[in-house]
């Protein structure tokens, strides 16, 4: 099966792969699991650097399902992970996680003004003070490098956040001299898409792949999150729901607001993805309830229907999406009644966040219309799902594949056995189902999530009316996430 494309995403937990034919089907799926990540003090998200490893590891166990064969492989990776590496990319200390917040930290020694704006290129800055390294790499390049055997360039998506501009292809000369690092430390740049390079001898030693199968760039976790439900032309919304949320859109134009957090990548095709990644999401969930089983605790939530307690639902301080508050930590208003009730207040609390997200993308000029594209592991929640319809007033698609891997894989499938993306997402993503508004609950809900954004504004965490601000709209991307 010559026409197989692979999918690599690099999570945070683990490293997941999917082999798929060019119509879609998944043929294999292999996993191997990550070193868990340093949380300490001062805002430190460190992981052994071992992420080449662990996917040449999956990447073996996948071509020993599918007789070793394959056109292309993609990788996606989370967005804003950063490596320093000696000059012939050997990694010299950990990686240091999109949630290291050591660079804002104060003493520091990093401007805050690159924190905002550039947070990946504000972490390679803080390297640079306490552990200079000949380069700095993200994840994903390494990974690439290693299937290659060569330096190659990193996709303008997963270096955004480090100071890449997705229009000239060149990384912006100012952020650099504020985080103090020189453009020769870092990887070239090309778009996503672009296919850099073979298997190379010694990878495909590894993990049984033909020397020269096609590596292709791929694009962040959430971008190929958006690529797997099939949001690819302009107006359409895509929810990623997984240990955090990010929302898209896609527009004909690049919009940004950085007070609030929004940014766009630049997608294969020429095409905007304005969104935000926001600290809110499932991960909550598994934080508040560690050993709870949480499909039964969706069930009751939905069985009790909307409550009047509110939540802010994150797990950590912090919060980059769809306001930009670098304190901002989890609260509740009101008193529930019992643990069921607290669950679905951290589920409406999720989906209010999801739809204030929406709000400011409108108005930040960047629209969206008709159904949401759901996708991440929070969107096998049927409940939580319908609960999300809910509170947008709008209709939920869930594809039948939701994860990044898939989303790679049809990046891969875009640049050789299709024409483009457009066509390999045609081609490759199904819907699994549609879920509705709930009309007995929606007015409940309106008015939470009126209540919600209230509060945010009292705290000062969004300023009054938010989404009716168009003053808030630029053409230009201020590079962050």
């Amino acid at each position: 099966m010559t026409d197989l494309v692979i999918g690599l995403d690099v999570a945070t937990a683990d490293v997941r792969a999917v082999a798929v034919t060019p119509d879609g089907t998944v043929v294999a799926r292999a996993a191997a699991p990550l070193p868990p990540p340093d949380r300490g003090i001062a805002g430190r998200t460190e992981q052994k650097p071992v992420h080449p490893d662990v996917a040449e590891t999956v990447l073996a166990q996948l071509t020993a399902e599918v007789g070793g064969s394959a056109k292309a492989v993609a990788v996606t990776a989370t967005s804003g992970s950063v490596v320093p590496c000696s000059a012939d990319l050997v990694p010299v200390g950990p990686a240091l996680l999109y949630d290291d917040r050591r660079a804002g930290e104060h003493g520091s020694g990093v401007d805050p003004a690159l924190v905002r704006t550039a947070p990946a290129l504000a972490r390679i800055g803080w390297l640079e003070r306490h552990l200079p390294a000949d380069r700095y790499r993200h994840v994903s390049d390494l990974v690439v490098a290693r299937l290659t055997g060569e330096d190659t360039p990193s996709d303008t998506s997963h270096a955004l956040k480090t100071g890449a501009d997705p229009e000239t292809g060149r990384w912006a000369a100012q952020l650099l001299d504020m985080a103090g690092v020189a453009e020769s430390q870092l990887p070239r740049l090309c778009r996503p898409g672009a296919v850099v390079g073979g298997l190379s001898a010694r990878s495909a030693s590894l993990t049984g792949l033909p020397v020269g199968t096609l590596v292709v760039l791929g694009m962040t976790d959430g971008c190929a999150g958006q690529v797997a439900a099939g949001a690819v032309r302009p107006g359409d919304a895509v929810g990623v729901l997984g240990t955090t949320l990010v929302v898209k859109v896609v527009a004909s134009r690049r919009v940004a607001d950085q007070a609030l957090g929004v940014y766009s990548h630049l997608a294969p095709d020429g095409c905007w993805w304005p969104g935000g990644a926001s600290n809110a999401g499932a991960g909550v969930l598994r934080s508040a309830f560690p050993d709870a089983d949480l499909q039964a605790l969706d069930l009751a939530a939905a069985q009790r229907g909307p409550v009047r307690a509110l939540v802010y639902p994150v797990a950590r301080p912090g919060e980059r999406f769809p306001f930009v508050t670098p304190d901002a930590g989890g609260w509740l208003r009101g008193e529930p009644a019992d643990r069921d009730e607290y669950y679905r207040a951290l589920l409406d609390g999720v989906a209010y966040v999801e739809r204030l997200a929406l709000d400011v993308l409108a108005a930040a000029g960047a629209p969206s219309r008709g159904a949401l594209r759901a996708v991440g592991g929070g969107s096998r929640s049927r409940p939580w799902a319908r609960i999300r319809a809910t509170v947008l007033g709008r209709p939920l698609l869930v594809p039948a594949e939701v994860s990044s891997a898939f989303g790679a894989a049809v990046l891969a499938a875009s640049s050789t056995v299709h024409h483009d993306l457009a066509t390999a997402v045609d081609s490759m993503v199904r819907l699994a189902a549609t879920v509705d508004p709930d009309p007995a609950e929606q007015p409940r809900l309106d008015d939470g999530y009126a209540r919600f954004v209230a509060a945010l504004v009292e705290r000062g965490w969004l300023p009054p009316a938010p989404t009716k601000n168009p003053d808030r709209s630029i053409n230009s991307d201020p590079i962050e996430g």
